[in-house]
Order: structure tokens, then sequence, then C-alpha cells
């Protein structure tokens, strides 16, 4: 009305004008230009009127033939057919919501007019769920400059993805049932009013599902088992797929998701699992894709198969076990599978890991034992013939302690590893002289060798809240291992320096030194440097003293120069970490 009037006010002058003769050449020209505004705001006002006419004719024709669906697809094709009349439905979806399982059902799907194959998905964190969880509609003009990375989408035979999307929820109340959505390939495809026409179009499409279910009561009853089956299946640990007779996805678990969309990648609803497609899926997809290809054949022929395991090497070391069985129609026809997958990469790690651990111990516990064995039976055939004396006697006992002593020791050793895999390593901390510790520890080996020197290099006293008995093990496992490692003696010194906040502790020898490769890798469980190979040793003890020092929230590490050059072996403790660690 304010234009209008405007226009009308500004015309009357110009009438005049040109009745008083005084006619200018500017003025007939400002007179031309406003009749043209007049005329082009009165085409514009038909424009907007015929659109608003023929939305109001589609709502209600839409309105009217929802009341006469019988069913779901006939519902999906109503609306389909009604909207398609007035915006561009290039790609349109319609969605139903199960928010016990939180999965998403597509009912109905059309790309470039042509129905596609329904699927189902679990709700995650791409464009589609976050319309459901927020309940709000979203408008996307330029998807490649606005939208959201597409985390699950179907095979078309479009290339790229759509440019432009109205999606909004489908709203019983305040509960989302579903989801309503079109797409397409050109930007700037739809409007604010075409948002406000789709959301119009969702709350009519909400009742007539509602209407539909309350109508077919006896689908009350398998609707709430369809439910519970959902949730049961949303809940697997295990991946779970089920594709078609044609071998593509129509529906995947959580955990499917979680384990083929890694990485931003993107799974392909729709998109069949054979090696023709491979190069379409991203890397981790695709590598999982190579690991079914005989899953797929077996379920092609009717097969079931059972924990066939796969090791795949895409983004790390995977072993995935597979399980599969067809699925048949009452007929007996075969009409897709049902694929069961789990990552068992930890369980054969665990199992490697007990072989590793029963081989060191039938090979190192046989050591002291074999020798216990012999001592005892050169001594008692000595005793027997009376060709020993006191002195011998008492050697041959203290070869026998010091095997015994290598057993224990041993046997600790075995113990604290498992309890540290099991994640069972105890604490014990309380008020702890290091320097004292330390000077303990090299008074006890320095009777083990006479052609090591072993010195301490630390202040009078450096006392912090630590399990004196770990510590300990920590402290004797690197100065023995720095006079083993020393075959042709030489100096091993401890220095140990502090501040207000840490206390650390270097262990330096004279030995064999590292290769610069060992150092990194140098704390892992059963590594043995190149350079030590041919030395007694489990490759327990620096992972173990590793996590004893973790348990203290503190650090470990390793310094070589070079193969015959020695090695520094340091860490730090934290003077209070622990009085709240606890267990590791």
């Amino acid at each position: 009305m304010i234009a209008r009037s405007r226009i009308r006010a500004t015309v009357r002058p110009a009438e005049r004008f040109f009745a008083g003769g005084a006619v200018a050449e500017h003025g007939v020209d400002e007179f031309r230009s406003i009749k043209e505004v007049g005329r082009a705001m009165q085409v514009d006002s038909k424009i907007q009127t015929e659109r608003l006419r023929e939305r109001l004719e589609v709502l209600n024709s839409i309105g009217q033939s929802l009341g006469r669906a019988v069913d779901l697809n006939a519902l999906c094709r109503i609306v389909y057919r009604g909207i398609n009349r007035i915006i561009d439905t290039t790609g349109f979806i319609l969605g139903l919501y199960d928010e016990a399982s939180q999965t998403v059902s597509v009912v109905f799907q059309v790309d470039s007019t042509v129905e596609l194959p329904n699927g189902s998905f679990p709700l995650g964190s791409g464009f589609t769920s976050q319309v459901i969880q927020t309940r709000v509609p979203r408008l996307i003009r330029n998807w490649s400059a606005e939208g959201p990375h597409v985390q699950i989408q179907y095979a078309t035979n479009q290339r790229g993805l759509p440019e432009s999307a109205v999606t909004v929820p489908l709203l019983a109340g305040e509960q989302v049932i579903g989801v309503l959505s079109t797409q397409s390939y050109q930007p700037e495809a739809y409007d604010e009013d075409d948002l406000l026409l789709l959301q119009t179009v969702g709350s009519m499409v909400a009742i007539a599902i509602q209407n539909l279910r309350v109508t077919q009561r006896l689908d009350v009853q398998l609707q709430r088992r369809v439910s519970e089956l959902e949730a049961v299946l949303e809940s697997m640990t295990d991946a779970l797929l089920i594709i078609d007779a044609g071998g593509r996805i129509v529906r995947l678990n959580r955990t499917a998701r979680k384990l083929l969309c890694a990485d931003e990648t993107s799974v392909v609803l729709g998109q069949p699992l054979d090696r023709e497609q491979w190069g379409q899926w991203p890397l981790g997809a695709r590598v999982v894709a190579e690991a079914l290809e005989p899953v797929i054949d077996a379920l092609r022929r009717g097969e079931a198969l059972h924990d066939v395991e796969v090791t795949v090497h895409g983004q790390g070391r995977q072993v995935l076990s597979f399980s599969c069985a067809p699925l048949r129609d009452p007929d007996g026809t075969l009409v897709g599978g049902l694929i069961v997958f789990r990552d068992v990469t930890g369980r054969r790690d665990v199992e490697r890991l007990k072989e590793e651990v029963l081989s060191i111990a039938s090979h190192d516990l046989k050591n002291p034992v074999t020798v216990i064995k012999g001592q005892i039976q050169l001594l008692r055939r000595q005793v027997a013939t009376g060709s020993i004396d006191l002195d011998r006697l008492s050697g041959g006992f203290a070869g026998l302690e010091h095997q015994c002593d290598r057993l224990t020791a041993l046997i600790d050793l075995l113990l604290d590893f498992s309890r540290i895999e099991a994640g069972r390593l105890e604490l014990q901390p309380g008020p702890t002289d290091l320097v004292e510790l330390a000077r303990t520890v090299l008074e006890g080996v320095q009777t083990t060798t006479d052609r090591h020197r072993l010195i301490l290099t630390a202040p009078e006293r450096l006392e912090g809240i630590w399990d004196e008995r770990r510590v300990e093990q920590v402290l004797r496992n690197l100065v023995t291992n720095a006079v083993k490692y020393s075959p042709d003696g030489g100096t091993v010194e401890i220095v140990i320096k502090a501040d207000e906040g840490q206390a650390t502790v270097c262990v330096r020898d004279e030995g064999i030194g590292l290769a610069p490769g060992d150092a990194p890798r140098i704390f892992e469980r059963f590594y043995r440097a190149k350079g030590m190979r041919h030395l007694e040793g489990s490759g327990l003890g620096l992972y173990i003293c590793r996590q004893i020092i973790a348990a203290h929230n503190g650090r470990i590490w390793a310094d070589s120069e070079g193969p015959r050059l020695g090695s520094t072996f340091c860490f730090t403790l934290p003077r209070s970490s622990a009085e709240s660690s606890g267990d590791s």
C-alpha cells in the first residue's frame, strides 16, 4: 500500500505538468520510469499471487489426498507428486525415526524421478540427524559453501552431492517421528517460501502418519516388536550390515557406521559391495569391502559362514571376524543377506601376548631349573663318594641360592607383567628418600661385580611421596642392565637432581650402547635391541619400569650416541605424584 500511494502521489503532479503545456524532456523520462515501475510491480504482484495460488492448490490437494491414503507407500507418493508440481524434487526422501533405537528408516526415496531401494541408518552427526536432534528445519542454499559434511548418502546416477536442500522434521507434538527432505543439484534452488511450504506439508504428513498408526490397530504390537528389535540391533557391539539380493547395503547399525565412517569418510547406502565399486569407496571402507568379498560370494550362493577372520591393513593392522547368513522370503527366494563382523584385533593381540609370555616362561624358567637340578645331582654324587669338603659344599649351596633368586626374579617379573596387562598394578606411596634408595641399590649391585665402578652423584637427601619398593625395582633394573650391557667393565653412574616439582634420575654406562632406531622402542614389551639379543633377558624389564614410572605420573626415556658408545636411561618423578595415583 505504501508503494502504490507513493506512485499515485508522484503521477498527479506529472499529469498537471502536462496539462499546463510546460512539458520538459526530463519530466517525460521521469514519468515513463514511474509508469514502468508501476507495471513491473503489477507483474510481480501477479506472479506472487499466482505462486501463492499454486501452492495453496497443492496444499489443498495433498491434504485431501492424504485422508484417502491406505498405507505408507501411498502416502509417500501423494506427497512426492504434489510437491513435484511446484519445486525441484530431483532428490526426495521421506524417513521415519524410531526414538528407542535412534534409527532413521528411509521408507520412500526418489532420485531424478526413479524410486530407489529403501534403507536405514543410526542417528549420527550428519545433516539429517541434526534436523531430527534439534527439531529445527534447515535450508541449504549452496551446499559447497555452507553445507555440513555428508556421512551417509545413497548411490545415484548423479555425480557429486546435491547443491541445495530443504529438510524438515515430522513432528507429532513434541516428538519427532520422521524427516522430509527435497534436494537439488543446482545452487539457490530453494528459498524461505519453499522452507515454509515443506514445513506445512510436513505437519500434514505427520498427522496422516499418526492417523495410519491409529487406524491400523494390529500394527501397534508389530511396531513395538520392531522397535524392540531395532533397539537390540543398535545396542550390539558387533557391526551389522544387511544387503539386498544385488549385494547393496540397505541397513547398517551404529557400530558398523563407526567402523566404516572413520576420518570423515562416507558410506553409500544402495551401493553394491563388490569389486567393481571399490574404487568409489573411501579408503577405510574400501579395505573392509575388499575383506567382505568371500562373504558376499557366499551369500550369493545362499551359504552361511561363521567366524571367518581376515587381516586388513588400511589405517593400521586390523583383524576382522565375519559371519553371514542368507535372507529368504516365504517362498524360499534369496532376497539378501545379514553380515555381522567385529574387530578382534585386541583379542588376537592378547592371544599372541599369551603365547609370547608362555614362550618366555618355558625358556627362561627352564634354564635355572635345569641348573638347579644339575647342581643337586652333582652334590649328591660328591656326597655319596665322600669327595666333597665343606667349602665346595658351601659353594654349591651358594650356586643353588643364586639360581633360586633368578627363578624368583623371573616369576616376579611375569606376575608384574600380568598385573600391568590386567590394569592392577598397585602402588603404596609413602615418604621415600630417593638418594638413600639409590645408595642401597648401588651397594647391592657392586657386590656382584669387580669389573665395574658404581658411583652416585646426588644431594644428601631427596624426599618425595613414592612407592619405595617399586622405585627401588626400577633403579635396580636400570643399574643391573647397565652392568650387564657393559661386558668389558667401566663406570656406571647414578645422577640424581631435583627442583621443587620433580626429581630426575639418570643411569649412565660405558657399554654396548643403542642403535638409532632402538631408543624409541626399548621400553616396548618383549623388545630386544639388536646388540642385546645375544645376552640373557626377557624383554619385559624396561616395559615394567615404564609402567611403574607412568603410574607415578612420571616419564622415562633412553639416550645413546650409538653402538659401543654407552647409554643413558633417565626417569622423572613428580615429588608428590604418587599421593593420588592409586592403581595404574
